[in-house]
């Protein structure tokens, strides 16, 4: 008869990991966001403005795709690697943006968007690598 070993060693996740893993391309885009952000909101600048927040979600979306294939190049196809990986991600992007919206002036409004847009990017940035892990695994075998 096998004796399994029932008892779990509980350690706290260490999320230093997860984010000198996507520091580079969170940076790289949280830059560009900010100067997509910018040009924007300039006067006269028409198309951009009303379409900023497209721009803006597409620019996040090749970020978490680049950082889908950053871990599968790194980890292989781990699905938990890569949704903590692109939760940490769109939750530091969208905690930043929705800091930097404190620039314009305090609003009640913005104390909301700081839980929901943070919420959001984090679960889309989840969502976004783990999709990019399972679709690009396919190209590697």
């Amino acid at each position: 008869m096998e004796i399994f070993n029932r008892d779990k060693t509980w350690e706290p996740i260490d999320f230093t990991v997860y984010f000198s893993f996507v520091k580079w391309p969170f940076l790289t885009g949280l830059v560009l966001e900010i100067i997509l952000r910018l040009l924007a909101n300039r006067p006269g600048a028409g198309f951009w403005f009303d379409r900023q927040e497209i721009l803006v979600w597409i620019l996040r979306i090749l970020v978490f795709v680049f950082i889908g294939w950053k871990t599968l190049r790194s980890f292989g196809k781990h699905m938990i690697i890569s949704a903590i990986s692109g939760a940490v991600a769109g939750g530091a992007i969208g905690i930043i943006i929705a800091l930097l919206r404190f620039l314009g002036g305090i609003r009640i409004w913005k104390f909301f968007n700081l839980v929901t847009e943070t919420t959001l990017a984090a679960l889309v940035g989840a969502v976004v690598v783990s999709l990019a892990v399972y679709i690009l695994s396919f190209r590697n075998k």
